[in-house]
């Protein structure tokens, strides 16, 4: 999976919101677990539970979908 770095501070530019953000990057990037989504914003303050909300904010509103059942086998 290439690098999102670039693509986040591009995002950040007119400073939105962490919620903008996971978005762009469900967008730019589907597939990813939350994980990964916290990895590419926080980096090494990352973890899961930093977007999970958020994540299942946008599933609630009908802009992500998630398709595993949550655990660590099938994130």
């Amino acid at each position: 999976m290439p690098s999102t770095r670039p693509e986040i501070v591009a995002a950040m530019v007119q400073n939105p919101t962490i919620l903008d953000v996971l978005a762009f990057l469900i967008e730019k990037g589907p597939g990813r677990t939350a994980s990964q989504l916290a990895e590419a914003i926080f980096a090494e303050n990352a973890y899961q539970q930093r977007v999970n909300q958020d994540c299942n904010l946008l599933v609630d509103r009908g802009r992500a979908e998630r398709r595993g059942l949550g655990g660590p086998g099938d994130p």
